[in-house]
């Protein structure tokens, strides 16, 4: 009961941003950081959401790209379920930062993610940092790698750069921050699906597409 409450209590904090529309074409292609907080908060918490915005089923991920289990989940999971589920119109991705206070780079790289995505490029940098995770979270000087992924992601270095000067994205990583731990959660990756079931832990893929099928079963919706 009480996890179950957890996971209704998140679903409705974060359903406003998974009814976000997908970011513009032209905004992707200008890949520039707007000006303005107000701007780089709205684009960067539409970009962190994937999929079509009236999908049947809508999946949240509760991750920390310092979570060596998180990069297990998207190296070994994530494709499988982005080609199922996201990409074929079942499933809207919303994905939602948890930095562990263990994890001292945590926060930088969810602000390096947030920054990108309000060029459009989230889902860019979500790769880059997950696949070099061992690189940037040993590097003297982080930083740096971040403004270096942020180009490799597509992103104007200049604004990108600012966005990370002025720490823009901090209201939306609080208030991602506040939310879980409002819903008694207390590790990553942790997944909502259809905002009723909840998955623990860096599942297999088998595992997690048995738990989205039964959600899908038990709406009376076509599995893949």
């Amino acid at each position: 009961m009480r996890r179950r409450l957890a996971v209704a209590c998140l679903a409705v904090a974060l359903a406003g941003a998974a009814r976000m529309s997908p970011t513009p074409l032209a905004a992707q292609e200008a890949a520039i950081v707007p000006d303005g907080q107000p701007a780089v908060l709205e684009a960067a918490d539409r970009a962190r959401t994937k999929g079509e915005a009236d999908a049947p089923l809508r999946i949240v991920e509760i991750s920390d790209f310092e979570c060596p289990f998180c990069a297990q989940f998207h190296r070994d999971t994530w494709p499988v379920v982005d080609s199922l589920y996201v990409r074929t119109g079942i499933a809207r991705y919303l994905w939602i930062s948890f930095p562990n206070s263990r994890h001292a780079r945590a926060w930088p790289a969810i602000e390096a993610a947030f920054c990108a995505g309000a060029a459009g490029r989230f889902w860019e940098m979500h790769a880059i940092l997950f696949e070099t995770q061992e690189v940037w979270s040993e590097a003297e000087d982080p930083h740096a790698r971040f403004l270096e992924y942020g180009e490799r992601a597509g992103v104007e270095p200049e604004s990108f750069a600012a966005c990370l000067r002025a720490d823009q994205p901090a209201p939306l990583q609080v208030s991602d921050y506040e939310s879980a731990l409002r819903s008694g959660i207390t590790s990553t990756p942790f997944f909502i699906v259809g905002d009723s079931l909840a998955i623990q832990g860096a599942v297999s893929a088998e595992r997690f597409r048995a738990a989205v099928d039964s959600v899908l079963t038990a709406r009376g919706l076509p599995r893949p």
